[in-house]
């Protein structure tokens, strides 16, 4: 990291009593905590944030037009420059090392979590996806491609901004190849000895749910001999294939998109899991409560796995109004004694709502449920403890029960 020095860079000022919450360890200054300046700096221009008492709370990237008026990278008085760049992808990727005996699909970089804000790096393989988010980062992104390629030296380097986040930034969509091209893709990864064949140009998020590697080989754990089960937004098939590896009679992975159920046959066969799982393109708000609603289908486990249903605070309340109708739909197919895994990965939707959202379905379908495990995010999705909208994944598994 640079040595420490007085920066020149523009300054914005705290307004009274404001640096309290940054003084604690969150990252983001909200435009209502500056005071207006005439002289306001450039969309994603690097400034020093200074209190209202003339003293230096930090160096970040200033949007003026954003919610989120400044997203810190330091409280110190550092320059921010390439070796400030080099030290903190050097930090964020010692960090990820003993991943490397599990898994070549690895979050290498997560945003604020990382002290790199508005910044996501995977590794799929050989090759590397950047994900800038920020208008700020947008600036560096030549700095952090050439330090990436000089730490790593990717067979292919992909620019996958299409996140809906950059809107906010004013930044524009585009996907790209910085290194290689369209011969390097798909790729195939490993995780945990399942190999899968994915997609990290057009794939979902960056080609792959890689913040679920743990609970998928958590909910293999508790799969029986024999069950029927059901992997609904199946993905890439990372549920079913663990289900199947579990001794599983039977499996269902179902999607709704075309091309995500032909990489998941593709991963099946590889796999040699295809006498066990099976596929089916549904929309599954539909086919869900038409199922339970039938009442000839059961199941022994369910996971859902649902996109991101709430991409704003204005859509928690709909968002939550799905999760209730799938917990309840997927309550009513259960066998008794059957277990259901459940997902939410919108930092929008507290651990409580969400919890909520099942407590609900189960007074619905006249279930109850016994919560058997907990999870969050892994090892290389970090979370700030000051900062909870670093923390985005809800995972539980439950089992229904008779004890009424």
């Amino acid at each position: 990291m640079s040595k420490e020095q007085q920066p020149n860079y523009p300054r914005v000022t705290l307004a009274r009593g404001k640096d309290k919450r940054i003084h604690n360890g969150h990252l983001w200054i909200f435009s209502n905590e500056l005071l207006p300046d005439p002289e306001r700096p450039e969309p994603g221009e690097i400034v020093a944030v200074r209190t209202a008492q003339d003293k230096l709370a930090g160096i970040g990237f200033y949007h003026p037009n954003s919610l989120i008026a400044v997203r810190l990278l330091s409280r110190r008085p550092v320059a921010i420059d390439r070796e400030f760049f080099k030290g903190r992808l050097e930090q964020a990727l010692r960090g990820r090392e003993s991943l490397s005996e599990t898994t070549n699909a690895v979050r290498l970089v997560h945003a604020e979590s990382d002290g790199l804000p508005g910044l996501i790096v995977d590794r799929y393989g050989d090759g590397l996806v950047l994900q800038i988010l920020s208008a700020g980062m947008e600036r560096q992104r030549d700095i952090v491609v050439d330090v990436l390629r000089e730490m790593l030296q990717p067979k292919f380097l992909i620019l996958r901004n299409d996140h809906h986040m950059r809107e906010r930034e004013g930044l524009t969509q585009e996907k790209q190849f910085l290194v290689g091209d369209d011969s390097d893709i798909p790729v195939t990864i490993t995780e945990n000895s399942v190999s899968y064949l994915v997609d990290p140009l057009d794939g979902h998020k960056t080609g792959f749910y890689i913040d679920q590697r743990d609970h998928r080989m958590v909910f293999r754990r508790f799969i029986r001999s024999g069950d029927r089960v059901l992997d609904a937004f199946c993905h890439f098939g990372g549920f079913a294939m663990h289900a199947a590896l579990a001794g599983a009679g039977d499996v269902l992975a179902v999607d709704d998109s075309e091309t995500v159920l032909e990489y998941t046959g593709k991963n099946i066969r590889e796999n040699g899991l295809d006498h066990v799982v099976s596929t089916r393109k549904a929309d599954l708000m539909k086919l869900l409560p038409e199922m339970a609603g039938d009442g000839k289908t059961k199941f022994n486990a369910i996971n859902l796995d649902p996109p991101n249903f709430a991409t704003n605070r204005k859509s928690v309340g709909p968002a939550l109004r799905g999760y209730r109708k799938l917990h309840r739909a997927a309550l009513e197919l259960l066998e008794p004694g059957g277990i259901l895994a459940t997902a939410s990965c919108s930092h929008h939707i507290t651990e409580d709502a969400f919890l909520d959202s099942v407590r609900r379905a189960c007074r619905d379908s006249g279930r109850r449920v016994q919560l058997l495990f907990n999870g969050g995010h892994p090892s290389d999705h970090p979370v700030l403890p000051e900062m909870p909208e670093t923390g985005y994944l809800k995972f539980f598994i439950f089992r229904v029960v008779d004890i009424d």
